[in-house]
């Protein structure tokens, strides 16, 4: 893909949220292509939402500074507003926010259609298509809501929120009060709207899973963005490319974790388990013999080895707890 103006769906640069006397968000900046798929990652408070209300016109533009544009129009003048609301799609976490659950899914297509001034027969059509790529059945679409299950819920919410083809869509933890079995599914049928759509989407979630389908992540902590890129290249930062080395240990505490980290090579050592680490170093294949080696003569007795690559999941980890530790020690020099 040729990167150009027009294909840039959405654009920041230093974005700065300032509420009274708070600082919510400090210098953000990304750019979003069409067609791809963002996964804003972070716990509560690191200001996903916040970012996502600038985008969707929920913030006066008082509380907030920087350049930013959605679908080529800037949220600081009110005159986009509506240009930018008729361009853009909205999935809640709850779907009782945006579904009436006393009325059948056909039903709520046309509250939907008419609220937007669309054509109640353009927008069943789209509907229709809408629940055969999502598997919605058939027999379900002129029954209440109420009666559909947990999954059949969610997708159909995804379905509203895609009638008036938006250019981009913003869901909001879509895996949330889904099955664990099901989290999998949701996410496909995500993918599968994505391809068959080419809708840029934007995932602001807690569930580092849906990291499998995005093609760039964004990892925020406390109002800052720590990296944006995609998985693969964030995992591939990590030593030898992300490559693990994970080892049971006999009675493994922390004094071993720490003869462990001695050996020089080694730079990273998670303990995932009540006998389990898993181990990041420089030069894996090289020094991989050399640290096992080196555990046996000091005493650290290990059950198991085996080899792996890095989830996202764990990059996440390694990188907060990186900030941690860096936010520790300027305030421990700060208080010196």
């Amino acid at each position: 893909m040729v990167e150009s103006s027009t294909e840039i769906m959405v654009d920041v640069n230093n974005l700065n949220v300032i509420f009274d006397k708070n600082h919510i968000i400090h210098d953000v900046s990304f750019k979003v292509k069409k067609g791809e798929i963002i996964g804003l990652f972070g716990i509560s408070g690191a200001g996903k939402t916040t970012i996502i209300r600038v985008l969707t016109c929920q913030i006066e533009k008082k509380n907030w500074s920087g350049n930013v544009t959605v679908t080529n129009f800037s949220p600081d003048k009110k005159q986009n507003h509506p240009l930018i609301l008729h361009n853009i799609g909205y999935v809640p976490q709850l779907e009782l926010l945006n579904l009436y659950y006393e009325l059948s899914p056909l039903a709520n297509v046309e509250v939907f259609s008419s609220t937007y001034g669309l054509d109640t027969k353009e927008a069943k059509k789209i509907a229709q298509e809408l629940f055969k790529i999502l598997d919605i059945p058939s027999d379900t679409w002129n029954k209440r809501v109420k009666h559909m299950s947990g999954g059949e819920k969610k997708r159909l919410s995804m379905a509203i929120g895609l009638i008036h083809k938006p250019s981009v869509l913003f869901l909001d933890e879509p895996t949330t009060g889904v099955d664990a079995s099901k989290r999998y599914s949701i996410l496909s049928y995500l993918k599968k709207l994505n391809q068959k759509l080419d809708t840029t989407m934007f995932i602001i979630t807690h569930d580092l899973e849906a990291a499998l389908i995005c093609d760039k992540t964004a990892i925020l902590r406390e109002g800052r963005m720590l990296e944006f890129d995609s998985p693969q290249n964030l995992i591939n930062s990590l030593p030898s490319n992300g490559l693990v080395a994970r080892f049971e240990i006999n009675d493994l505490n922390e004094a071993k974790i720490t003869r462990i980290s001695e050996f020089s090579p080694v730079k990273k050592v998670l303990r995932v388990g009540n006998e389990v680490v898993e181990i990041l170093m420089e030069s894996f294949e090289e020094n991989l013999p050399k640290l096992i080696q080196y555990m046996i003569e000091r005493g650290v007795t290990v059950n198991s080895m085996s080899r792996d690559s890095a989830s996202f999941r764990r990059f996440f980890q390694i990188r907060i707890q990186e900030e941690e530790e860096r936010e520790k020690l300027k305030k421990n020099i700060g208080e010196a």
